[in-house]
Parts: structure tokens; sequence; C-alpha cells
């Protein structure tokens, strides 16, 4: 039997609802230390997803964070032993679709979340909320969308028709802030560092912790060189588009970028 992790690290949280959501977090990793059995997290906040990803990095377990929509913040994360293979699907994630019965009516995000919390859900049940071309997109886990097909009717004052999302999301595209850097080269970590207005060591931890992905693809490697139209994630942060580059006078790179700021639900 291997060992089980020393309990004292949960006093990173001081508050204590997050600290007793860490304690569970912690039974599930010891469950996978002990007996090798494969765990499923409920949908985790960005804070308390990076906590347990340091603690499964530490332990070299294997895992894998799904989120139902792209570059969702909310995720369930699925851990296992050193090597396991682990698939998106073993997330139980559903991805239903939220309209306006009234096709002149604008829901808004806090109407959504408002409703969903009015049914006596946890907020670990269900994952991002993001907009889409008619209406809303909502991560939830797949045991309550028998709940939430048969039961949740209204949004706000409006009365809404629940579904479950089949093929690809139509998001509504983020706005984006364009904007214009100079780096001294074209590595991944100095574009990151630029764009988001962080040091380059900062960067540099993003990338070397999993939290940033180019054109979808992660990357661990700091020099990796970037090219016009990548775009990279950096997850808890936003998105940068790179439109198109040029060499200045002073012999540096200047970039055209499209600047998308995380909106955390």
């Amino acid at each position: 039997m291997r060992h089980l992790i020393d309990r004292s690290v949960l006093k990173y949280w001081v508050d204590k609802e997050a600290r007793l959501e860490a304690a569970h977090l912690l039974d599930q990793v010891n469950l996978v230390l002990s007996k090798e059995f494969q765990q499923v997290t409920p949908f985790l906040s960005f804070a308390m997803r990076d906590w347990i990803e340091s603690v499964l990095r530490k332990e070299r377990l294997a895992y894998l964070a799904e989120g139902g929509l792209p570059d969702a913040e909310r995720v369930r994360i699925i851990m296992g032993a050193k090597g396991d293979i682990m698939k998106p699907e073993q997330a139980e994630i559903s991805l239903l679709s939220v309209r306006a019965t009234n096709l002149r009516a604008k829901l808004e995000h806090h109407q959504i979340l408002g409703s969903l919390m009015g049914l006596g859900l946890r907020r670990d049940l269900f994952g991002d909320i993001q907009a889409g071309q008619s209406g809303f997109y909502v991560a939830t886990t797949l045991e309550i969308v028998p709940v939430l097909l048969n039961q949740w009717t209204e949004a706000g004052r409006e009365k809404i028709n629940v579904s479950i999302s089949e093929g690809i999301p139509d998001l509504l595209p983020g706005l984006g802030e364009e904007r214009r850097i100079t780096v001294n080269s074209s590595r991944l970590d100095a574009v990151i560092a630029n764009a988001f207005g962080v040091s380059r060591s900062m960067a540099q931890e993003w990338i070397t912790q999993g939290k940033v992905k180019k054109s979808g693809l992660g990357v661990t490697k700091v020099e990796t060189e970037v090219q016009p139209n990548d775009l990279v994630s950096c997850r808890g942060h936003g998105r940068v588009k790179l439109l198109e580059c040029s060499n200045t006078r002073k012999d540096k790179i200047a970039w055209q970028i499209l600047l998308f700021r995380s909106q955390r639900h």
C-alpha cells in the first residue's frame, strides 16, 4: 500500500468551506494512491483546480481535466495511477442548451446561475455557463440532467426550454482587445508575458505547470515558437490570437494581437 498524503497540506485553505472541499479531494487522491482506483472530482473552481493539480503533480499521478466546453475554467478532474490512460467521457459531463421560449427575450448569465442555485443544486454539480448565438450553454454532471430537463423551466422572469446539446456549440466569440506588443523573440513565454503584462518567470511558470495551450494543444516548453493565426490560451487568464508580425527598426518583433481576458463564472 502506498503512503497517504499528510493532511497538513489542507492548511493552505483558510476558509472553512474551502478546506472541507479540499479535504474531500484529498480523500479521493488517497484512494488512488492506496487502491489505484481512478476517481472523478466534482466541478472545481479555478483556485481549487490549481491546488489539487499541484498535489497530483507532486504525487506523480496521472490526471485529465475536462469541462465540457472549450477552454472551460470549471472542470472535473479524472485522476488515476501513474501511466493510466483517461478519456474525456469518463468525466460524465453533459452539455445543456438553454433558450428563452420568448424569442425576443434576452437571457443574462446571472439569470441562468441564479435559477440553477434556486433549484437547490450545489455549485459543484455544474460547470461553466457560456453564451451562445441564441441562448446559453451549461456544462453539468450527468446525474442532474433528468432533474434539469424536467424541473428547470424558468430563468429570472423568463420561461426557458432546456435540452441536451448535440454537436459543436455555437458559442459567441469573446470581445477581443486589439493590441500591438513588441518582444525580443517569438518565444511563447515572451509573447504571453508581454500580452498579459506579467513577468517572464510568471509566464514560464504557467507554461511548465500545464496551464497553456497553443491552437488547442497543451504546451510545456517555454521556448516554443508562435506563428501568425496561433491561438494561445492561458487557463484562468484568457486567450491571445496572434494576427501578424513584423520587424522593428531596433531588431525586435512587433506582434498585432487580439487579447481576450478571462471572465470567470
